[in-house]
């Protein structure tokens, strides 16, 4: 993956083929678009403390100093137009200004977003029921609601069942649906909003609890439209959880680098990109390249990464997610 691509770490997702009767009609999952364009934002107004907390909109967190120079909170707009990648309710979301970031990785500053789930779904149905009037299908347009649904499903199982690294793959295929193992023969775990990338990997399962929910961060990096070099650009931890009411969904996405991974700038990774491209995700010769990458990521003290993947944890397990709702 080159950095353009990395550059916009908001959307992206898989693309599966859904078959209608004799016919093929494309359906997208989930999506990262390619622009660089955020939602507009309704409103923007932090509450910071001294001692590093934030609390807005009902969602209130610590965080260590060294994390951000600021968290800026602010309310981004419902889209129910697009691709599946693109809807969104309108929602809090909390950016990390001056994460610390080493020259070989992804520039752009990370950030968290809390989702009210109902209000998610009711966004994707909206969008769907547009998609199906603007697109012409064979007969049976897709349901967009019913792929939102698999993620929230596979999620619940899998904080439910909290599998370790070598269970994990396992778990995935067992609780994913015949459809999503069909159109995709190297699972992926659950992830909303809907991605237009899939997984290369996932390791190191952390499985925690917040203030008045659960989730799991894992370590990754996605391929977009091709498969690419894991690197210090693409190298990330990522976070999904759930309130224990089951109404509100917490995402984040964290950058992170280890000593022992190139840029996407490298040459000799720019060559080997250019190179194996096309190789299927699920190949051999994919597999057997990634095989010691993740034994090392699994095996590494937290305190070896950048930022220190604690620092991340504690943050997460600061949180009550109390959102106020409008009706």
């Amino acid at each position: 993956m080159n950095k353009s691509q990395r550059d916009n770490r908001l959307m992206r997702c898989a693309i599966f083929l859904f078959a209608v009767g004799s016919c093929l009609a494309a359906v997208i999952v989930g999506c990262r678009t390619a622009s660089q364009t955020r939602q507009s934002s309704v409103t923007s107004s932090p509450v910071l403390k001294t001692d590093n907390s934030i609390s807005y909109k009902g969602v209130s967190f610590t965080f260590d100093p060294s994390l951000a120079s600021e968290v800026k909170p602010e309310t981004l707009s419902e889209v129910t137009d697009g691709k599946p990648c693109d809807i969104v309710p309108e929602h809090p979301a909390f950016t990390f200004v001056g994460y610390p970031r080493p020259s070989s990785m992804a520039d752009g500053d990370p950030y968290i977003r809390v989702f009210s789930l109902k209000k998610f779904r009711d966004a994707v149905g909206i969008a769907s029921e547009e998609n199906r009037k603007s697109v012409v299908y064979p007969r049976d347009p897709p349901n967009w609601t019913m792929y939102f649904d698999e993620e929230v499903r596979v999620l619940r199982a899998l904080l439910e069942k909290h599998p370790k690294s070598e269970g994990l793959r396992p778990l995935l295929v067992k609780v994913r649906s015949p459809e999503a193992r069909q159109f995709n023969d190297f699972p992926q775990m659950p992830f909303l909003p809907m991605l237009e990338a899939s997984q290369a990997f996932f390791a190191r399962p952390q499985y925690l609890r917040f203030k008045n929910g659960r989730g799991v961060f894992f370590l990754t990096q996605w391929n977009v439209s091709n498969t690419s070099q894991v690197t210090n650009s693409g190298l990330e931890y990522a976070f999904q959880g759930l309130t224990d009411d089951g109404e509100f969904l917490v995402y984040a996405e964290f950058s992170v680098a280890v000593p022992f991974l190139p840029s996407d700038d490298n040459s000799e990774v720019v060559a080997w990109n250019e190179k194996n491209y096309l190789l299927p995700q699920n190949s051999k010769t994919y597999q057997a390249y990634l095989r010691p990458i993740v034994e090392k990521l699994q095996m590494m003290p937290s305190d070896q990464f950048r930022p220190n993947l604690k620092m991340l944890e504690q943050l997460i397990t600061s949180m009550e997610v109390k959102p106020e709702t409008n009706g």
